[in-house]
């Protein structure tokens, strides 16, 4: 069983008016019930390395009548948003596509784009499923997951139920301090 998007979304506060970050947006199944959440004030921001993606991302959301900021982006490198614009992110499916070497530079960068005390819902695989899933050595941990975020100053939540073949937490934005 995979995980399904409303699902998911129960775990992180989602309310109308908060600007929202779905990263490696892929076919925009989060993106679309993401937008149906946000309302006029709203902004949803789809970020994937696939253009071919975005504008089919874009295309849906101009269809039903809404608007979604979609930014091609390598996870790899700095994120295109500026520091603290991020209520709610969703990383679903993407940890694990991130080069190992570079994975903590993103958590950082998600850590950077998110309102202090923002949440980050952390989706992936928990394994590699013959046909489905990444390759073996692709395959993040939830423990190592854990770490990453923890690393860059998150706190994370136990783990969620995501189906049989995910492992899902959310992760709170370090609060800024108080003076």
């Amino acid at each position: 069983m995979i995980a399904e998007p409303r699902e998911m979304l129960k775990y992180v506060s989602v309310m109308p008016g908060m600007r929202v970050a779905d990263f490696g947006a892929g076919s925009g199944a989060y993106t679309s019930v993401l937008l149906d959440r946000i309302g006029e004030e709203g902004r949803v921001y789809a970020l994937d390395a696939l253009p071919q993606s975005l504008e089919s991302i874009r295309r849906s959301a101009e269809g039903a009548g809404k608007q979604c900021m979609t930014l091609c982006a390598e996870f790899e490198d700095a994120l295109p948003l500026r520091d603290n614009l991020i209520d709610v992110a969703i990383v679903a499916n993407t940890l694990h596509a991130v080069d190992p070497t570079r994975r903590q530079h993103f958590v950082y960068e998600l850590g950077r784009v998110v309102v202090p005390g923002g949440q980050v819902l952390v989706l992936d695989w928990a394994g590699s499923f013959d046909s489905m899933g990444p390759p073996q050595p692709m395959v993040l941990a939830p423990a190592d997951a854990v770490r990453l975020f923890r690393a860059a100053g998150f706190s994370t939540s136990t783990m969620l139920p995501a189906g049989t073949h995910h492992y899902a937490f959310v992760a709170t934005g370090p609060v800024a301090p108080t003076p």
